[in-house]
């Protein structure tokens, strides 16, 4: 399956347009380059699921991917708050397997219990753009993830490596962003991979729930 917003201009440009309206939503101004995608799906071992949350998968880059490596019988839970992306989604990626949510990461096992899903799943992969999310909002969602997950499960989030060293938010200011500090308050075994062919060069961290 290709990926939905290569070569789709409409999904493109609909990431764009809410790239630079609101970009403490999506962190970025295009969707996220196949190097990145590569990364995410890799160590999100989706072959090995039964059950996964994609948190903030805007028009689907990672989306159909995941999809393409799933079993059969699993299933795929994608979470987005943004309306125009979650349609432009919904839109480009049809699989009986994907299950398209509108709404916040804050509430993923409720999301998922009004959605035919109840326990906790395998794998959380977020892209949502962590370093720009209010400290409260932030800590609400990884705490919702940590709950969703099965013991022994894992969460997979992207980080682009600047934000370690400056970011701006409305809440902070101007600092950086320490991803591997905050993911060890929530969860265990915290690793990371260095994305640099990507732009901007990223990280990828995972991690385990104990």
């Amino acid at each position: 399956m290709a990926n939905p917003s290569a070569g789709n201009p409409r999904a493109f440009f609909t990431f764009m347009k809410k790239g630079i309206t609101d970009f403490h939503q999506t962190a970025s101004i295009v969707p996220s380059q196949r190097f990145l995608v590569d990364a995410m799906v890799r160590a999100s071992r989706p072959e090995r699921a039964d059950t996964i949350v994609e948190l903030g998968p805007g028009v689907g880059p990672m989306t159909t991917p995941l999809l393409g490596r799933m079993k059969p019988n699993a299933r795929l839970f994608t979470i987005e708050i943004d309306e125009p992306l979650h349609k432009e989604l919904v839109r480009n990626v049809d699989d009986p397997r994907l299950t398209a949510i509108l709404g916040s990461a804050e509430h993923i096992e409720e999301l998922l219990a009004k959605n035919s899903h109840m326990g906790q799943v395998d794998v959380v992969m977020s892209s949502l753009g962590m370093s720009l999310i209010p400290n409260e909002i932030r800590e609400r969602i990884l705490e919702s993830a940590k709950r969703a997950l099965k013991p022994g499960g894992i969460y997979v989030q992207f980080g682009y490596v600047h934000t370690r060293y400056i970011t701006w938010t409305k809440d902070s200011g101007l600092q950086g962003f320490n991803y591997m500090k905050t993911l060890k308050r929530h969860f265990s075994q915290v690793t990371r991979k260095p994305i640099p062919a990507n732009f901007p060069p990223a990280w990828v961290y995972t991690a385990k729930k104990v």
